[in-house]
């Protein structure tokens, strides 16, 4: 039964690159927030029965292309059975991060921090889901208020899930840590230190206009 079960997997007559290209370019070429914070180019390796790779295929997010991929570095790299994404594309899924990545059917490999743009793509590949997520991003970046937490002053919400930092900051020098998640920012360059993305508006205080 198991066997059966893998067996209708494949699909090898489907050209797995010309239908990424079909499905996922019109997707990339609507995203913003989420192709600009994944930030460079995501390879796929297809392997065989035997774990050889058979296919390597590049989610080109700054070009907003689906290519084969050439010998180019990369951030980020998957490696999963090329059946498994026959079987995807054929039953049109598109939710790959419950379909695929947590099954745990394959392996992963990057350079730097973690991304989550890079899982919320592929949790939205459909026009539906994508505009969710866009319009999630974007509501994310209109924090204009301020506040002044020690020497600085910084947006009142984390850039990460919008936590009120006047009640979840904590201060060590120059780094600032959001106490709900743990998410990390450097205030002299306004830098996230735990994932990709993420910046957040801060500043020195002034307080040589103070009157004593």
């Amino acid at each position: 039964m198991i066997e059966a079960a893998r067996a209708s997997w494949r699909h090898p007559d489907l050209d797995v690159l010309a239908e990424l290209a079909w499905r996922v370019e019109p997707l990339l070429a609507r995203s913003a927030h989420i192709a600009d914070g994944v930030g460079g180019p995501v390879r796929l390796d297809l392997t065989d029965e035997d774990d050889v790779v058979v296919e390597r295929i590049m989610f080109d997010f700054p070009a907003r292309r689906v290519r084969p991929a050439g010998e180019e570095k990369v951030r980020y790299r998957f490696r999963t059975r090329r059946s498994l994404v026959e079987h995807l594309l054929a039953t049109g899924e598109v939710d790959w991060v419950n379909s695929l990545f947590l099954s745990c059917r394959f392996s992963a490999a990057r350079v730097g921090q973690y991304n989550e743009f890079v899982y919320a793509f592929f949790k939205c590949l459909s026009q539906e889901r994508l505009q969710y997520a866009e319009a999630w991003y974007a509501a994310q970046t209109t924090d204009l208020e301020d506040i002044e937490i020690g020497d600085w002053v910084v947006q009142r919400h984390c850039p990460h899930l919008k936590a009120n930092l006047e009640r979840f900051a904590e201060l060590d020098d120059s780094v600032l840590t959001c106490q709900m998640h743990g998410w990390k920012f450097d205030l002299p360059t306004g830098r996230c230190l735990t994932s990709a993305g993420h910046p957040i508006r801060a500043r020195r205080a002034d307080h040589t206009a103070e009157v004593s």
